[in-house]
């Protein structure tokens, strides 16, 4: 299963996960998102913004609890930022109710962070040129997918996870242990599949996962004690999750003139200096760079009750108070925190101008001055768009502006040629609109109708009934003082607009062929009845000759007397 999917019957197609996505790694089809996989970074914007909660983040937990059923040796290794995504419990309470869950160890990643810096400063030393850290998976796959030509700066060192698992392997090789990390990125569970380090993690959990599983089991942190054998004594690398973290724990520069070394948080801002990084690298020696803005604080799955500040005050005070005491068993020689990266090139096809344009113009766009480059579709202008449709990315029909012109127009076609007519009112039952057609039954031309009261005009009562109940109805009406005007009016609500929409549907003809019709089958009765008299006169007569033949007469012309008057008739 992958690591993101798109639920598509909550997907509405309001494209907003597209505007979001930097590296607009979403493909829409049948008007419903799908993340594209092999070009996703990770990053997790999409989940956050998605307002129909329509994007679904893969749940370890059952691997997790799979490898403790079956008393594995289970170390959970947890991300500094614990203590912003808990800030309510001591950390030797989160420790101890891990253990509860039956991780046999709890262990702070900071540990590895601490040697992480350390090689990021040893390169520094033997390299003559910028270093980019590699501690940010996101940012990592950002380069080696959009920006390969800058892997050579990108440090070949592993992230404090991967480090951290090596670290507890080499520590622990004689137990076999399962290393799982839980911390606020959703990227840790694509990178522990990178097939240059594929499975030295056992499995990356998200903070979210684990409140969840707490929930589960229907475990209370603050009903644990305090006490903890588990904290590290590390102590700047557990400063590694807020923006210069790295920097600090491997003693660089960080002072805010330092001309060496540069933090860099946000997606669109590392991009930003990737565009111009031939420029940008003069003179740097270290460049930091984290997806989430101010760090790994802000990662998309550590969901604080706390500001962005509070959080940062929160993760430097942990570094500075609180040292602890275990260290790690001694190892006579450390695992390798080197790797390599590589080139994972993205297709991107480019359409010829005269594809482009057929593109553009499906969309109504036939110059310059068409493109609106408004953005609703999610890219940010029409020819990146059109780019996309090109590449199957996209659609034509996601131009909005477009497609509610096409819509109006449609709509204002039918409502302006249809024989039928159609008033709109608000609320407060003021005339909104009416067309043509209702303007022709009732004789208004020349007359200002729109913005008046409907009661200035007919009778109000079914429109009242409907703004109450919300319930279509319909009903024939006589309308009189409208030169005899004889209608059936369709009242519906209009939830989205809170507008009444009455449809008039002109009887007048029908009601005058009617009264006509009666008029011919009166006539009709009476010349019959004539006939009749006319007959029993001659039938009383001649009775002598005619006999039953009188009476069959009779009795037939009074059969048709009954059908002519809608009777029944018996046989």
């Amino acid at each position: 299963m992958s690591i993101l999917s798109t639920i598509k019957t909550s997907c509405r197609d309001c494209y907003k996960c597209v505007r979001h996505c930097p590296v607009k790694a979403i493909r829409f089809s049948m008007g419903h998102a799908e993340i594209i996989d092999e070009r996703c970074i990770k990053d997790g914007r999409c989940v956050l913004i998605c307002p129909q909660d329509a994007k679904v983040i893969r749940n370890d937990t059952g691997v997790v609890k799979n490898y403790l059923q079956n008393e594995d040796f289970v170390i959970a290794s947890l991300a500094p930022s614990f203590v912003a995504a808990f800030p309510n419990i001591n950390p030797g309470q989160l420790f101890n109710a891990l253990k509860s869950l039956g991780f046999s160890l709890v262990r702070e990643t900071a540990e590895a962070a601490e040697l992480v810096a350390l090689e990021h400063a040893q390169l520094v030393k033997e390299e003559k040129k910028a270093i980019i850290t590699s501690s940010c998976p996101a940012v990592n796959a950002l380069i080696y997918k959009y920006y390969p030509q800058h892997i050579p700066y990108l440090a070949p060192v592993v992230s404090p996870m991967v480090a951290h698992a090596r670290l507890l392997k080499k520590e622990f090789e004689d137990e076999h242990p399962r290393v799982v990390f839980i911390g606020p990125c959703i990227a840790k569970k694509a990178e522990r599949e990178e097939n240059e380090i594929i499975d030295e993690v056992d499995v990356a959990l998200t903070f979210d996962e684990l409140k969840e599983w707490f929930v589960q089991e229907n475990i209370d942190l603050n009903q644990f004690p305090t006490e903890t054998e588990g904290l590290s004594s590390v102590q700047w690398a557990r400063a590694f999750p807020v923006e210069g973290g790295l920097l600090k724990t491997g003693d660089f520069d960080t002072g805010i003139l330092s001309q060496e070394s540069v933090v860099i948080t946000g997606i669109e801002r590392c991009q930003r200096f990737l565009e111009n990084f031939e420029n940008e690298k003069e003179g740097l020696k270290v460049v930091e760079m984290m997806s989430c803005e101010g760090g790994c604080i802000d990662g998309p799955l550590l969901k604080s009750p706390l500001s962005l500040y509070q959080r940062r005050r929160k993760i430097i005070e942990f570094s500075q108070k609180n040292t602890g005491s275990h260290h790690t068993k001694k190892i006579l020689e450390l695992p390798s925190l080197r790797r390599e990266f590589n080139p994972h090139l993205i297709p991107q096809p480019q359409p010829s101008e005269e594809e482009l344009r057929k593109i553009l113009n499906l969309t109504g766009k036939f110059t310059p001055q068409d493109e609106l480059n408004c953005g609703a579709c999610g890219y940010d202008t029409c020819r990146e768009k059109a780019i996309a449709v090109f590449q199957g990315l996209a659609e034509a029909e996601m131009c909005i502006p477009y497609m509610r012109a096409r819509a109006e127009s449609f709509s204002s076609f039918l409502i302006a040629v249809t024989p039928n007519g159609i008033i709109l009112v608000d609320e407060n039952l003021r005339i909104v609109d009416m067309n043509p057609a209702l303007r022709q039954i009732f004789d208004l031309k020349g007359r200002l109708m729109v913005g008046k009261i409907l009661d200035e005009f007919i009778d109000p009562s079914i429109f009242v009934e409907v703004r109450r109940t919300k319930k279509a109805m319909s009903q024939e009406i006589h309308y009189p003082q409208y030169h005899n005007v004889y209608v059936k009016l369709s009242v519906f609500y209009l939830e989205k607009s809170g507008l009444l929409m009455g449809v008039f549907v002109d009887l007048t003809k029908q009601k005058d062929q009617e009264k006509m019709m009666e008029e011919i089958r009166g006539k009709t009765l009476e010349k019959a009845q004539q006939v009749i008299t006319n007959q029993m006169l001659v039938a009383q007569e001649i009775a002598s000759l005619l006999g039953e033949t009188t009476a069959e007469t009779k009795s037939l012309l009074s059969k048709l007397m009954k059908i002519l008057r809608g009777e029944n008739v018996e046989e």
